[in-house]
């Protein structure tokens, strides 16, 4: 028995829970991922309730306190941080969340800022008043920040002001920077650019980096901001130990939806570093979806004559992998020899089981395609090989008839003699007058039992062998045009109205054609 929906809802909920609970980072992310979907497929109330249990018994601060381990700490702002998103509507979680940002009730500052930072995600409405509240008494900048740049974000001025005073300082620029990768504010655009153009390898440049990838690709500031992320991009090339700001600057560009960045993007996908090919694989389909990237990864591929493969293989594994498997089918069907063979290569090497029935399907397809050819060419060459038998047929025929005609001529000439010697007379009498006679006759004979006939049956045979041709001909034609029409129907893109229209006039002329042909030899052969 399949488990119905609310079982299934129930599961994804304890599953974030567990997930947030683990140790394994990408599981968290994940999870908090989960979370901000437009229609999330876990039970909300009971995720709550899970969460709620979680931070209140094993992930207290007292608990944290008493063990002295401050693991307990970072799972709880995870915690926190994921309750506040899903706190919206209901009163209790939002009252503890909103509890857990103020220093008596939480001593872990970090804690504090994932409690604001949930809120702010979520879209709480209660958020307003918390907000004002810390940004007016809060001595913690980090939190006072942010929530000076959430009113900032909701156009407060003196909030804007201050958040941009605060990037110009040293001493308070690092905890701006963590405030507006939670709420991007527009005129702070600029002033995050030149932190990122300054090229220092420390937090600061780090955190903006991050910032710029939150500002809104249709913001007028997303080019500069792309600009500045692009050139951080390839100024750390061959630094392997500044990856970790480069892999930052790779997925900020894909959250801007840079388009002009896509040649960059792609060159990224050969680096050494897996976390570049993933980050890069991800930003490309989000700036050019999953099917004109796999197809720019094809065009890549087949320039550098398909050399690297597996390079360009690994970084397709990063996509969708049944999408992406599907494109490659469609562009081993079409497009120029060399993308087609990359396009082959590369399934192959993004491999999995919709890659391999792609490749069995089109295998198959080849197969069938080449029994077709070979069944429709076995029949043209019985046709052909029938029509010289009966032209050797009637040849024999007419060689036959002069042979019996030349034998029956010495027959008649030898009787004749003998007759003649028979009756008293002599060989010249029977040479001026019984052989004149009887080339007569066997004139009269060969002209009326044999050269007609013979005549008509040559005619008969030059005429069928004509035919016969032309038949060949008309299926040749005929053949060709099958196979092109085959070939087009195995393409993945369906056929337009147009091409089948067009195929059929292909048909129609050949057909007509051969017609006016066999006319005009019939009205010659009875002429």
């Amino acid at each position: 028995m399949e488990p119905n929906n609310t079982t299934l809802k129930a599961e994804v909920a304890a599953d974030i829970a567990r997930a947030l609970i683990g140790d394994r980072l990408a599981d968290k992310y994940k999870a908090v991922e989960a979370l901000v979907e437009a229609d999330i497929r876990a039970d909300v109330p009971l995720l709550r309730s899970l969460l709620l249990n979680a931070i209140r018994k094993e992930f207290s601060a007292e608990r944290e306190s008493e063990l002295e381990d401050p693991d307990i700490g970072d799972t709880r702002s995870w915690l926190l941080g994921a309750l506040g998103r899903i706190s919206a509507g209901d009163v209790e979680s939002t009252d503890f969340v909103i509890q857990h940002i103020h220093e008596k009730a939480e001593p872990n500052r970090w804690a504090r800022y994932w409690s604001l930072e949930g809120l702010i995600r979520g879209g709480n409405p209660r958020v307003v008043e918390v907000a004002r509240s810390l940004a007016a008494n809060e001595g913690d900048p980090i939190v006072s920040l942010l929530a000076t740049a959430y009113l900032g974000g909701q156009n407060d001025a003196p909030a804007v002001g201050r958040i941009r005073s605060a990037l110009e300082m040293n001493q308070s620029q690092w905890f701006a920077l963590r405030a507006v990768r939670v709420v991007p504010i527009p005129s702070t655009v600029s002033l995050i650019c030149s932190i990122v153009d300054q090229g220092q390898y420390n937090d600061q440049t780090y955190d903006a980096i991050m910032a710029l990838g939150m500002v809104p690709p249709d913001w007028r500031q997303a080019a500069q901001a792309a600009q500045s992320l692009t050139g951080t991009i390839v100024r750390l090339r061959g630094r392997p130990w500044k990856d970790g700001i480069r892999t930052g600057a790779i997925a900020g560009l894909g959250k801007l939806k840079a388009e002009t960045a896509a040649p960059l993007l792609i060159d990224e996908l050969l680096d050494d570093n897996p976390a570049i090919v993933r980050e890069a694989a991800r930003s490309l389909e989000q700036i050019l979806g999953i099917r004109l990237a796999v197809s720019r990864v094809v065009e890549a591929a087949a320039k550098s004559d398909v050399k690297g493969a597996d390079a360009w293989g690994r970084a397709l594994r990063w996509l969708n992998r049944e999408a992406t498997a599907e494109e490659l089918g469609v562009l081993m069907s079409s497009g120029p020899t060399n993308q087609r063979e990359a396009a082959r290569l590369l399934l192959s090497e993004l491999g999995g089981a919709v890659a391999f029935e792609k490749l069995r399907a089109r295998t198959d397809a080849l197969k069938q395609y080449t029994d077709v050819l070979a069944a429709a060419e076995e029949k043209i060459r019985v046709l052909f090989d029938r029509t010289i038998r009966e032209a050797q047929t009637g040849f024999q025929l007419a060689t036959y008839m002069d042979m019996i005609i030349f034998a029956l001529g010495v027959i008649l000439l030898a009787g004749s003699a003998a007759y003649a010697l028979y009756s008293g007379g002599s060989l010249e009498s029977w040479a001026g007058l019984g052989a004149s006679a009887s080339v007569g006759v066997l004139g009269v004979l060969y002209g009326t039992l044999v050269a007609r006939p013979r005549k008509q049956i040559r005619e008969s045979v030059d005429h069928l062998m004509g035919l016969k041709i032309m038949f060949l001909a008309y299926l040749r034609r005929l053949h060709q045009a099958d196979q092109a029409y085959t070939r087009r129907m195995l393409d993945d893109t369906p056929m337009k109205l147009e091409e089948v229209q067009q195929f059929s006039m292909v048909v129609g002329n050949i057909m007509d054609g051969t017609i006016k042909q066999a006319r005009e030899r019939g009205s010659a052969a009875s002429g």
